[in-house]
């Protein structure tokens, strides 16, 4: 646990907060103010207690006083309760709403992030970020209403009385606040570190935690039940080693703080005690003295208690705004959308993954219609040219252009209506057959396309062996399907979807020879229409394509029809052959 850890600053953290209020500031502030006439309460009602022992003790006055004393302290508790219930009930409200919505900000900035990131942080990690800085956001809202501004409003309203009675008082209270926060403040550095990185080791533990559990079927195929169980006994070590940490920081801060709230107040009762014997303050003043010193006591307490509170809440708020900082907003107000197109040109491109060339110097035209073959080893751009096109990368050399449109004035969500791919390992989620298949594409479920899309896919013929037919649930991840059957719901969605441009990556490398063959004679016949680019390391696969491609070290080395290939004796021929020989 040496990673070094950023500071967040108070201004910052304020700033973050702000944000998430939006256009509900007003109404926040309207609240906050309600709640402070409601804090105020308890002041006034013991100004008019100390009246009553006053009066008590005179003797001046008689019952009609004692009467509208009583009933102005009566007033007073319950006016002040139901503002107080007022404002914290829809506090609670404005917090429930803000929740929610930094929920969806955040899962929409999940998905605006680009894959270099994303294949940078395991899932785990980032959902751990998010829930927990939208429970501390609404843990926040919680300790303001609950708390904060009932303590703000107890120390000013103390501070304010005493100075109007006696400044002597007033100086000692605010000698003991500054000393009470002065400590309070220099003990929670060594507390905020330690709670950075009990977050930081949590959030560790939780990524590992649900990596494993989604790859549940793979650990128990390679007997990795006993290693998996101890790397995350060693990562919940690391946490347990952190909370030691926090709680021993948490421990020693709270003695040191209760050590000088007992000096002060002993102080507090001394010098309130001379005056008494010296005649300077009545019997009635004492009430307030020593209720408003007490309260005084337990609004720092309370400050002590909740700051270690507000310490995970503001590094909680902090690891989630990492996601939206490190994640820029992606602004397509120039972009428009893609109609019509007969060419795709891309033009120079480049590409780099951190430190290594992906694509270099890579041109290439496509015609609409065309049947595009792509081969090359791992490593080769394949994966990282259809991520450009998908606009999943944005592109940083070259151009990419649909006609004479570049990619970057086209909007993300026009260009995916014209693509579809699919992946070598494709995503399924829990739910029926027909609705991974059908989700691809939104608006009105189309009879006709599904079952087009089934019988192009060759899911037609595993179909009748399920037990609810198309209406069965797959499972998480389609636990229930072999690897052939998810790639093959796979093709099906991106047919279902209906796009000028379908791009099959590694898509058919589960499927037997004869399934493949029947999917792509099928696309053949069928959709003679679209435009397909298919990346496969199995030769055969490309036989029908109009061209193929071979790309190495980022370019294409190689282009021609599979027969031309072969016949020019190179790289496609050495690859041909070796897999012929297998």
């Amino acid at each position: 646990m040496t990673r070094n850890i950023p500071d967040y600053s108070n201004f910052q953290f304020i700033k973050d907060i702000w944000h998430f209020l939006k256009f509900r500031k007003g109404r926040f502030l309207f609240l906050t103010i309600i709640l402070a006439f409601g804090a105020s309460a308890g002041l006034v009602g013991t100004v008019y207690i100390a009246k009553i022992v006053d009066l008590f003790v005179s003797g001046n006055g008689g019952y009609s006083l004692f009467y509208n004393y009583l009933a102005i302290i009566v007033g007073i508790s319950v006016g002040g309760a139901f503002l107080q219930q007022y404002g914290k009930h829809s506090m609670y409200l404005i917090s429930a709403d803000i929740q929610k919505n930094a929920k969806v900000e955040a899962f929409r900035k999940l998905l605006q992030g680009d894959l270099i990131w994303h294949e940078g942080e395991s899932t785990g990690a980032k959902m751990e970020k998010i829930e927990n800085g939208v429970n501390k956001l609404g843990g926040l809202l919680g300790l303001w209403r609950r708390r904060a501004i009932h303590i703000t409003i107890q120390i000013l309203g103390i501070i304010g009385v005493f100075a109007f009675i006696d400044l002597k008082y007033a100086a000692i209270a605010l000698i003991y606040m500054v000393v009470y926060l002065f400590l309070e403040l220099n003990l929670n550095k060594k507390l905020s570190e330690s709670t950075k990185r009990l977050r930081i080791a949590r959030e560790s533990s939780s990524g590992k935690a649900y990596e494993f559990s989604s790859n549940i079927s793979t650990i128990k195929a390679l007997g990795m039940e006993k290693s998996s169980s101890k790397h995350i006994m060693e990562k919940e070590n690391d946490v347990l080693r952190m909370k030691y940490l926090q709680r021993r920081a948490i421990t020693f801060k709270w003695l040191s703080i209760q050590l000088v709230a007992s000096l002060f107040f002993g102080l507090f009762i001394f010098l309130v005690g001379k005056d008494i014997l010296a005649g300077i303050l009545t019997v009635g003043m004492i009430v307030i003295y020593i209720d408003y010193v007490r309260r005084l006591t337990k609004a720092l307490n309370l400050i002590s208690e909740e700051a270690d509170r507000l310490i995970e809440i503001k590094y909680g708020v902090f690891r989630m705004m990492k996601i939206f900082r490190m994640i820029p907003d992606i602004n397509e107000d120039d972009t428009g959308p893609l109609r019509e197109w007969r060419t795709i040109k891309i033009n120079n491109l480049g590409f780099r993954y951190r430190e290594d060339k992906i694509l270099q110097g890579f041109n290439l035209g496509i015609a609409k219609g065309e049947k595009i073959g792509i081969v090359g080893m791992s490593g080769s751009g394949k994966s990282t040219l259809f991520k450009l096109l998908l606009k999943l990368h944005l592109v940083k050399e070259g151009e990419i252009l649909f006609d004479k449109k570049n990619i970057e004035d086209i909007s993300r969500d026009s260009l995916l209506k014209k693509i579809s791919v699919v992946p070598q390992e494709t995503e399924l989620f829990n739910l029926s057959l027909r609705e991974n298949i059908t989700l691809s594409k939104s608006g009105r479920f189309n009879l006709e396309k599904y079952k087009k899309a089934l019988e192009i896919s060759q899911v037609s013929k595993f179909i009748p062996k399920l037990k609810n037919k198309d209406l069965t649930f797959v499972g998480e991840k389609g636990i229930r399907l072999s690897g052939g059957e998810k790639q093959r719901i796979g093709i099906a969605r991106a047919i279902y979807k209906d796009s000028d441009i379908i791009i099959l990556d590694e898509s058919t490398s589960n499927l037997d020879y004869a399934n493949e063959r029947r999917i792509l004679d099928a696309i053949d016949k069928k959709l003679k229409n679209k435009t397909l680019i298919l990346a496969a390391h199995r030769l055969t696969t490309l036989e029908s394509m109009d061209r193929i491609l071979f790309i190495e070290g980022g370019k294409i080395v190689e282009e021609g029809s599979y027969k031309e290939l072969i016949e020019k004796r190179g790289k496609f021929y050495k690859l041909w052959k070796s897999q012929k020989r297998r």
